[in-house]
């Protein structure tokens, strides 16, 4: 079954990654997109707790920053604050469509599924939903039951129009609720969802410096629920995320691979650290030209990044263990063998959304 997430997956664009090893200049392989900040949500621990909820980006920006990356970047990952909130929404997804794109992923909080023109262009131009769950437990059902109720209205689009679109739900861990997992994964399955995501809770995102809680026992608990799982529910999890060997990378190499953009036009370093003004490295809203990924001073940023010195190393977040991966491979400088990741039996889910 493919995977939906690993450090390797940014290794399974394996030209790209011989062209950056190369020196070559490369178009990142995802596009990670915050339309607006506004949410009609107030988790405490969400990644965005820094963002003005007056941020949103123009249409005008929006289709000339695709139009740029058209035909080179192939992933979308629209994100927020609560994308689905935006003007913008779903002309961004048919715009994006229409430049190339061919994994376009949604993150979403679920509560505007029931909106028309918010399914209809989920159904027609994306390929997955994620509808993030921050809080899950038995004293939140009156938050998440009507989100549930949402989404199997969607399924039921879905199978009706015969739409692609996969609808999965994000769930946030430690070890704390370890021993729930199962009791929320059956939840998710009876409400349609296709897939399920553990995810490990972070704190300390508002001083940009996101660290794991305790998460001790949990890789075991989804491991032996995905081996249990007959329902038909896809189980992911980031295998890497769990575990504590060394993280090193002398430059944040996957900011070459996956580009964040904030609801204020920012070029942020990585995920974990949005709007976070010390780790934005390009204003692309006021300087949005083909060879901004390329100016002098965005490479010099990037390179000045130091995991030793890199606040949220301790997040274990996609960008830090794709740095990783990517130094290992410089040091060992080829990058046609990965270690952990063969050609051509291993596969991901939606390969273009890093």
């Amino acid at each position: 079954m493919p995977e939906i997430a690993s450090r390797y997956k940014v290794a399974y664009h394996f030209s790209k990654i011989r062209n950056y090893l190369s020196g070559i200049d490369i178009f990142p392989v995802s596009l990670e997109l915050d339309l607006t900040a506004a949410c009609n949500r107030n988790c405490p621990l969400c990644p965005s707790t820094k963002s003005k909820s007056s941020y949103a980006l123009d249409i005008r920006f929006v289709e000339k920053l695709l139009s740029i990356l058209d035909g080179q970047t192939r992933g979308l990952l629209l994100t927020g604050g609560e994308p689905t909130m935006a003007p913008t929404f779903s002309r961004t997804l048919q715009l994006a469509r229409q430049h190339g794109f061919l994994d376009i992923a949604v993150v979403t909080n679920g509560t505007l599924l029931g909106r028309q023109d918010v399914a209809s262009a989920l159904l027609a131009y994306a390929s997955t939903i994620r509808i993030s769950l921050y809080d899950w437990t038995a004293e939140s059902n009156e938050e998440i039951t009507p989100v549930f109720r949402l989404m199997e209205a969607l399924r039921r689009q879905a199978d009706r129009t015969g739409s692609q679109l996969q609808i999965g739900v994000s769930v946030l861990t430690s070890q704390d609720n370890e021993a729930g997992l199962s009791g929320i994964a059956r939840r998710v399955g009876s409400a349609g969802a296709h897939w399920i995501y553990f995810n490990t809770l972070c704190i300390r995102w508002d001083i940009g410096a996101p660290t794991r809680v305790g998460q001790q026992g949990v890789l075991r608990a989804v491991e032996n629920l995905k081996r249990s799982q007959k329902s038909g529910l896809q189980v992911f999890t980031f295998p890497e995320r769990y575990v504590d060997d060394v993280i090193e990378f002398r430059g944040y190499h996957a900011a070459h691979f996956l580009l964040v953009i904030g609801a204020d036009g920012l070029n942020y370093l990585g995920a974990e650290v949005k709007y976070h003004s010390q780790h934005a490295i390009a204003d692309v809203a006021r300087h949005c030209h083909p060879w901004f990924l390329w100016t002098d001073e965005r490479l010099q940023r990037i390179r000045s990044v130091q995991s030793g010195a890199y606040p949220p190393l301790g997040s274990r977040h996609r960008g830090v263990l794709y740095s990783d991966l990517i130094e290992k491979l410089m040091r060992q400088g080829n990058g046609d063998t990965v270690p952990g990741l063969s050609l051509p039996g291993d596969g991901f889910a939606f390969p273009h959304i890093l």
